[in-house]
């Protein structure tokens, strides 16, 4: 089961998707392109069903990242 969260301005998680495809997650993810509803950040994290997690991160001033 892979596991798409969101979280904005470092609270719990705000929203969560749980997709049983692989290709359906990779998509879904990569649909997180800024900072949504934030009012300072959002986090996007994406589980695997080994426990790998892949982050990606949108401040509101414009800069970005993820590991």
């Amino acid at each position: 089961m892979y596991k798409l969260t969101t979280a904005y301005d470092g609270q719990a998680p705000h929203h969560t998707i749980k997709l049983s495809d692989a290709l359906e997650a990779f998509n879904a993810f990569a649909k997180c392109v800024d900072w949504g509803f934030a009012n300072e950040y959002a986090t996007y994290n994406l589980t695997m069903p080994n426990g790998k997690q892949y982050t990606k991160w949108f401040n509101k001033d414009g800069t970005s990242g993820g590991k």
